[in-house]
């Protein structure tokens, strides 16, 4: 086996990954080196990764790790994976130039949303819950690995165990929002994730609802409430944002031109 038969293999891109990931290859390496022969260790590496990967096992659980933000986080299966669009989310509440002191997550996953805010945003202090004891776990890990000072994660469903007494400034949200229709359709890949942290009720819109409801009581005045939304789910989201007497709401797109994130002030 040559370096060009792990991109037939796998494809460019998730083929590059996995030759840097394991063997440390950089794009110069493998263009100038397609035709170079892989050890026997390494070639046998390359089929028992190539035996779950053909069975649609997602390449971010075989690496146990995957970048976000410029940063490698730690994955593991029974916890969702981070994606490339929540980057937007980030990049949307960055760009309010807002010195937000306290901040809330709501359903932490990895931690790859308060991990980044709390490295990006220095003077903030965060808290993220997760119903999953995998979840704070392995947002734990990635705390450690980043050596983050100014976020702690505990377990809690929505706002359950979150102080009363507290005021944030910010509440940010990626929560489950696959409907019950969409449930049916997904790709396999997605059948690896936990389906608590996907599915989001019979309209995909539960968690928004609850979560919506109960921020009045945990933000301070004028403070800013950011999500990740579902490819069509913008106008919905907006509405209910009104009725709690939500302003100033924004709707953003991905690159694909799908609804991706929505912020609104109370």
């Amino acid at each position: 086996m040559v370096i060009q038969d792990v991109l037939n293999l796998f494809g460019k891109v998730d083929g590059e990954i996995i030759l840097k990931h394991y063997f440390n290859f950089n794009k110069i390496d493998i263009v100038l080196n397609k035709n170079k022969e892989l050890e026997e260790n390494q070639e046998n590496l390359i089929y028992e990764i190539y035996e779950k990967y053909k069975k649609n096992y997602p390449l971010q659980y075989i690496l146990g790790q995957w970048n976000f933000y410029g940063r490698d986080f730690f994955t593991e299966k029974n916890v969702l994976i981070p994606r490339f669009e929540t980057e937007i989310l980030v990049e949307k509440i960055l760009d309010l130039n807002i010195a937000f002191k306290n901040i809330l997550e709501i359903g932490v996953g990895s931690g790859i949303i308060s991990i980044t805010l709390a490295l990006e945003i220095e003077d903030s202090k965060i808290i993220g819950v997760d119903i999953s004891q995998n979840a704070i776990d392995l947002a734990n890990r990635n705390k450690e690995k980043f050596n983050v000072k100014n976020c702690e994660f505990i377990k809690s469903d929505l706002f359950s165990n979150v102080n009363k007494n507290l005021k944030f400034d910010l509440i940010v949200s990626n929560p489950p929002y696959i409907n019950l229709e969409d449930m049916g359709k997904l790709e396999e890949k997605l059948s690896y994730e936990p389906e608590i942290a996907l599915y989001g009720g019979e309209d995909g819109l539960d968690f928004y609802r609850a979560i919506i409801e109960g921020a009045n009581e945990y933000l301070s005045s004028n403070g800013v409430i950011a999500f990740e939304i579902g490819y069509n789910q913008g106008e919905s989201i907006k509405d209910i944002l009104k009725e709690h007497n939500f302003k100033d709401i924004s709707i953003y797109k991905d690159y694909n031109d799908f609804d991706r994130c929505i912020i609104a002030r109370r």
